[in-house]
């Protein structure tokens, strides 16, 4: 997985506005990363370091991590890209149906309870 979260990193790293480049701690993990890439050393040498960048974009609150399969791009329009997005989840959160709030209230069928708004950040 080390050389798809390179792939993300080195995305994140052309964005100035990204966490990555804006964050002191994170970016200065980042910074040694890249240092060491460039000084040739084995991308599975960083493993540790590749996950402990994870940990640290979650724990800033970007869900988007180093994942491939995330998203990280901001919103058009979404200013900072850090906005709350609000879904509908289900009531009990056993289940991974999601749906979009409008006008009219979702059920859930299954337990006959309204679905409970949930806020998510990008």
């Amino acid at each position: 997985m080390t050389a798809d979260q390179l792939a993300v990193l080195c995305r994140r790293l052309a964005d100035d506005t990204d966490a990555v480049r804006t964050s002191p701690e994170v970016k200065a993990l980042a910074a040694s990363i890249v240092g060491r890439v460039r000084d040739g050393r084995a991308l599975d040498e960083l493993t540790d370091e590749f996950d402990e960048l994870e940990i640290l974009l979650l724990r800033a609150g970007h869900a988007a991590g180093l994942s491939p399969v995330r998203s990280y791009e901001r919103f058009p329009g979404a200013g900072d890209g850090h906005r709350v997005l609000e879904v509908l989840a289900c009531p009990s959160g056993v289940c991974a149906r999601i749906e979009a709030p409008g006008a009219e209230p979702v059920f859930c069928v299954a337990l006959r309870q309204p679905m409970v708004v949930t806020r998510l950040r990008s």
